[in-house]
């Protein structure tokens, strides 16, 4: 089951630059809260925020989700093609966008899962995330949520080239620090829009295949979410949860902690719930 959140929160600039798509479209909107939808096969979600540096970062998001809806479509009228959802595809999309949006920049975060084959049950999805947008798992098991994606920031590279200075694969707890300098957070990689490809650059991004369990969830969010709202703070699940009603108490979680929503904000939750 699967439900989504966003809104425009306190932004100073004033504008809503989060984007989503949710099943089967994608969404920019001031507020809302979708109704919670099923989908026992195959599916996709993303949320894409517009980097706050351009005024313009809007049509990158958006760009960038509706990419995501082509190529999720794409999938669904031939579920035999490969690859599925081309990170490399959107990125062109977003880069080639009109020269009047030339700096506006998104990040991504996108998850789903295929068909299942020879009647098998599939009990894995794929993730792919580029920038600081991020997916969290909730373990039905250890009853705990965690971060599983490494933002792709000047603080997690310098974690990277310390461990690669120390001939040591990087510890992914030390990913994704909290309370450091504002300046060691600037994103190293993110969609942006400049047709100029051979100084433009395919960004780095991070592709992943986690199984999951009954009664499992993710969360898929953008940075409105995860700086305010510490996953630690999030409210537990179980079958038994309403979706929306989990979604409610998360903003209310933002508006109430000491940044007052002063982004942004989007979040897909999504229960793998037994069939």
């Amino acid at each position: 089951m699967l439900c989504a959140m966003t809104f425009q929160g306190n932004a100073s600039n004033g504008l809503q630059q989060d984007a989503f798509f949710f099943v089967d479209d994608y969404y920019q909107e001031a507020l809302g809260i979708t109704p919670v939808r099923q989908c026992d096969d195959a599916f996709c979600v993303a949320v894409s925020d517009g980097v706050a540096e351009s005024n313009l970062s809007q049509y990158a998001s958006l760009k960038t989700v509706k990419t995501v809806k082509q190529l999720w479509q794409n999938y669904l009228d031939n579920s035999n093609q490969s690859p599925v959802m081309d990170i490399s595809k959107i990125y062109e999309k977003v880069a080639t966008l009109p020269k009047r949006f030339y700096g506006a920049s998104a990040t991504l975060a996108l998850v789903y899962r295929t068909f299942a084959k020879d009647n098998q049950s599939n009990s894995s999805v794929v993730i792919k995330h580029i920038g600081d947008s991020r997916v969290y798992h909730f373990s039905a098991m250890t009853k705990t949520w965690r971060c599983i994606t490494r933002d792709h920031n000047l603080l997690n590279q310098i974690v990277d080239e310390q461990a690669a200075a120390e001939n040591r694969q990087a510890d992914f707890g030390k990913y994704n620090q909290e309370g450091m300098a504002s300046p060691l957070y600037a994103l190293t990689d993110c969609l942006i829009a400049d047709s100029d490809l051979d100084n433009n650059p395919m960004p780095a991004y991070d592709s992943q295949t986690l199984a999951v369990s009954s009664d499992d969830c993710l969360v898929v969010c953008t940075d409105g979410v995860h700086d305010l709202v510490p996953c630690e703070e999030w409210q537990n699940i179980d079958k038994h949860t309403d979706l929306q009603a989990w979604l409610k108490q998360l903003r209310k979680q933002i508006y109430a902690a000491k940044g007052r929503a002063y982004d942004n904000a989007t979040a897909i939750l999504v229960r793998f719930d037994k069939h």
